[in-house]
């Protein structure tokens, strides 16, 4: 599966995906959404696979749901993202009075500064825990409900050009779209010269785990809510002219819980 990695090692890929208050329950109890559907259908063998515990209500009843997949090795381990904050905020030179609601927040249901402020705990979290040299992270309520071997040819794509340094599927089937935000194919792939979303992201640790979130756009208000985790990447890369890169092959399928 992997030869085209012919003169050097397969880079290794941690995997990491999220839950809080509304959609533990979905990842962590059903038998098959969170070996199935959130890691074996990307049909890539991560070197390890962590669960970040964001804000939950039974912190002990979390935990020992995944003392039990990682008993099952599904799981390598688990971090509590609260308890990293002390420690990753100031890594990333950020702090928690820096993720305040945009002006259209009201629009949007139990939206307020901890909303925000947890949105981007999450995948700043996984972020910092990664041991591997890429990450693949993934929010609770995403899912691949198709095998889709993409991450080794993302990877390979990535490694070959360093303008690419952000990859993930199409989203929810909408090839069309997908397509629009694009401005050119390149094999099974759209290239795309901005976007970000932080439902799903494949990227190179050494390169997204630096204080690097502190950027805002104007033109990167059409992000909803406030200053989201996905607003400040965005901003990053494209003051860098850095693009992203679309599997077109398959879609994940994100649906809030």
């Amino acid at each position: 599966m992997f030869n085209f990695f012919k003169k050097s090692p397969l880079p290794t890929v941690t995997f990491a995906t999220t839950v809080w208050e509304k959609d533990w329950r979905q990842v962590l109890l059903d038998p098959h959404y969170l070996p199935t559907l959130q890691i074996e259908n990307h049909c890539f063998p991560f070197s390890e696979k962590i669960l970040i515990i964001n804000n939950v209500t039974d912190l002990e009843t979390v935990k020992q749901i995944a003392e039990e997949w990682i008993a099952k090795n599904i799981l390598t381990r688990y971090v509590v993202a609260s308890e990293l904050a002390p420690t990753l905020l100031p890594f990333f030179q950020l702090k928690r009075s820096d993720f305040q609601m945009g002006a259209d927040a009201h629009l949007y249901e139990n939206v307020n500064t901890d909303w925000i402020y947890y949105n981007a705990l999450g995948p700043l979290a996984a972020l910092f825990c990664c041991e591997s040299d890429y990450l693949l992270y993934q929010t609770g309520d995403v899912r691949m409900p198709k095998p889709l071997n993409w991450i080794a040819k993302s990877v390979q794509k990535m490694e070959k050009n360093p303008l690419y340094k952000v990859a993930n599927p199409v989203w929810n089937e909408n090839q069309r779209e997908a397509k629009r935000e694009s401005y050119r194919k390149e094999g099974p792939f759209y290239i795309a010269k901005q976007g970000f979303s932080d439902q799903i992201f494949l990227v190179k640790k050494e390169v997204f785990c630096q204080p690097i979130y502190g950027e805002i756009r104007d033109d990167s208000a059409h992000f909803p809510r406030g200053d989201v985790f996905e607003k400040r990447v965005f901003s990053y890369m494209k003051n860098r002219g850095w693009e992203r890169i679309i599997h077109r092959g398959g879609s994940y399928l994100h649906e809030n819980f």
